[in-house]
């Protein structure tokens, strides 16, 4: 509804920017593993899933539709949990799984808020099926609180639920009368095949026993294929993000707390399908907290960041720096009680960028 000027209030239907559309999803799994067990610690299973989804879209208004879809699926899964010795364990699982499109990507009915972006629904989507793969590792050590984890994942998806985008070369008049002006994007969801994702992830822990802190290292790899259709030529774009960090968490005393870290992402995108694109930008971010408590209740509080942002187009790399801090007393029973007065951004670096 618009803002009618007779009355005073939003009572003025608008038909182009409405629909009545029920959507309704029935879903049917039945399956049969077997599992076999060694011990507490030491597994192996396997299974089968048949799964019968039934997706029925109903649009009401602006203009009556029907569509309905059956989807029958066989859904396989296989886990195998192992320890080694006191301090370390391993897990596999694989599983196959579907995704059901959302009732805004089935609505075919035209958003035109944002005229440079025109975006639609489709109700002729499929159901989406994957398969995904990982494996956990640990490693903890009590004795000499050293540990280590790694976490590795891979997925791909046929019928991946993807954009398509049509670019107006003159002006074009969509359902319901609304014009896609030239050089305007009309963007609605279609099934691609080709979508593929590996991630992983490690992380080292270890004590500095003369400084009473504990050293804690991370690094990580995504990479992501996000296949595309733009003017109806296929594109691909590969993301790759490279992560990695430190922290030095103290453990000195209940009175004297402090982290000091810091995190780099490195990205890196390229894609291809009529014409080729490349880009890369990096994030930083240094990090340090300062928290100190004396034996009366009294506290002080600090916390400070630099952001730094490079590789992007002008006027969105940043290099800021947040301050926040706070002072306070502790009160009632064993503390329970907190007074605090906390200011934000003391030196006025905050910065925010929205770009559509």
């Amino acid at each position: 509804y618009s803002f009618d000027t007779g009355d005073g209030k939003y009572t003025q239907f608008e038909s182009s920017l409405s629909n009545k559309f029920d959507n309704t999803i029935i879903k049917n799994n039945g399956g049969v593993s077997y599992r076999l067990m060694k011990d507490r610690d030491n597994m192996f299973s396997i299974g089968l899933n048949l799964e019968n989804t039934k997706l029925e879209s109903d649009r009401i208004f602006p203009v009556v539709a029907n569509v309905n879809q059956s989807f029958f699926n066989l859904l396989p899964n296989a886990m195998w949990r192992a320890k080694f010795g006191k301090y370390s364990n391993i897990r596999l699982f694989y599983r196959g799984y579907t995704n059901t499109p959302s009732v805004t990507q089935l609505q075919d009915v035209i958003d035109p808020s944002n005229p440079l972006r025109v975006t639609s629904g489709n109700p002729l989507l499929k159901q989406a099926t994957g398969s995904f793969v990982g494996t956990r590792y640990s490693y903890t050590n009590t004795k000499t609180n050293n540990s280590f984890f790694a976490n590795i994942f891979y997925q791909a998806v046929n019928d991946y639920v993807s954009n398509a985008t049509y670019i107006a070369g003159a002006d074009s008049v969509l359902q319901n009368g609304i014009v896609l002006a030239k050089g305007s994007q009309l963007s609605k969801p279609v099934n691609l095949d080709g979508y593929k994702s590996f991630r992983t992830y490690l992380t080292y822990s270890t004590p500095l026993k003369f400084i009473k802190t504990t050293l804690n290292l991370n690094a990580g790899f995504n990479y992501n294929r996000l296949p595309g259709l733009i003017n109806n030529l296929e594109t691909v774009t590969d993301n790759n993000t490279y992560s990695g960090g430190v922290v030095l968490a103290s453990n000195i005393s209940e009175y004297i707390d402090y982290n000091v870290s810091y995190n780099v992402n490195y990205n890196k995108s390229n894609t291809t399908g009529g014409s080729v694109t490349n880009s890369s930008y990096t994030n930083q971010s240094i990090g340090a907290q300062l928290n100190l408590l004396s034996k009366n209740g009294w506290f002080l509080q600090n916390d400070v960041s630099n952001q730094i942002c490079t590789g992007l187009t002008e006027g969105l790399n940043q290099n800021y720096v947040l301050w926040n801090a706070g002072i306070g007393k502790k009160f009632l029973k064993n503390q329970a009680g907190e007074l605090k007065l906390t200011v934000f951004d003391l030196l006025k670096q905050n910065q925010s960028i929205d770009r559509k």
